[in-house]
């Protein structure tokens, strides 16, 4: 005895279609079950692109804070420096000074010069962090390259020039720097030594050490900055790639 299969009729074949097609409703009957979104690889690179902008600016903000802190102690140390040394000073008449007849205070002013550069950098750009604007992100990067770029270059010019001429004159005997001057006191015996001597010497080596490491901190900045750059083109290619008229940066 032979069976035959009848198919269902068309209307009846596109009805199951389309009832399979259709969203599947959960047991209780009240919402369909959607699956996860599906994301694409620009979504991801957007959102990697985002944190990476998020940690750029907490560190550019942490090596400004860093670098103002350090130039005002830089400014303080060179100030006090300076301040013992007026007070100290006394012209030729005298029978016995404290200090050579010639004694070259360019070092000390440089320092003290550029520490107070680097504190109006470090507040200026603290300053714009928190300054509403579109394109924050651009408009950073542009302050970073400029004030990292200057800064660098005058710690860089402070500790040569300062180190240079301190070094010239640390074995003169009618001439020195601030440093190289008190510095030749140290190892005697604290009752021949001047008042405030070694106090000079150990702020005026401070300061220049400070100055030292401001280069380093600086070096720093401008790797941020150059992050920076990078990160901005990144999104830049994602906003143009994604037919947007208007790149709106974080």
């Amino acid at each position: 005895m032979a069976f035959r299969f009848q198919a269902p009729p068309a209307s009846q074949q596109k009805t199951q279609m389309t009832s399979n097609m259709s969203p599947t409703f959960s047991a209780l009957g009240r919402s369909p079950s959607i699956g996860p979104p599906a994301y694409t690889t620009d979504d991801l690179q957007a959102a990697r692109n985002e944190k990476q902008a998020r940690l750029l600016h907490l560190m550019r903000i942490a090596i400004a804070a860093v670098t103002l802190g350090i130039s005002i102690a830089v400014i303080a140390c060179t100030a006090v420096s300076l301040k013992a040394y007026s007070d100290s000073h006394y012209g030729a008449e005298w029978l016995l000074p404290l200090w050579p007849l010639h004694v070259d205070l360019r070092p000390s002013h440089t320092v003290l010069g550029c520490g107070i550069t680097i504190a109006v950098f470090g507040l200026a750009y603290l300053a714009a962090t928190f300054i509403p604007m579109s394109r924050k992100l651009h408009n950073l990067n542009i302050i970073s390259s400029i004030f990292s770029f200057l800064a660098l270059f005058a710690t860089l010019f402070t500790t040569i020039y300062a180190s240079d001429l301190t070094n010239n004159l640390a074995d003169s005997a009618s001439s020195g720097t601030l440093n190289s001057w008190t510095c030749k006191w140290q190892g005697l015996d604290k009752a021949g030594v001047p008042a405030n001597f070694i106090e000079i010497c150990n702020e005026a080596t401070v300061a220049l050490d400070l100055v030292i490491f401001l280069v380093v901190m600086e070096v720093l900045a401008v790797g941020t900055t150059a992050w920076g750059w990078w990160i901005e083109s990144r999104m830049k290619k994602i906003s143009v790639e994604g037919g947007k008229d208007e790149i709106q940066l974080v």
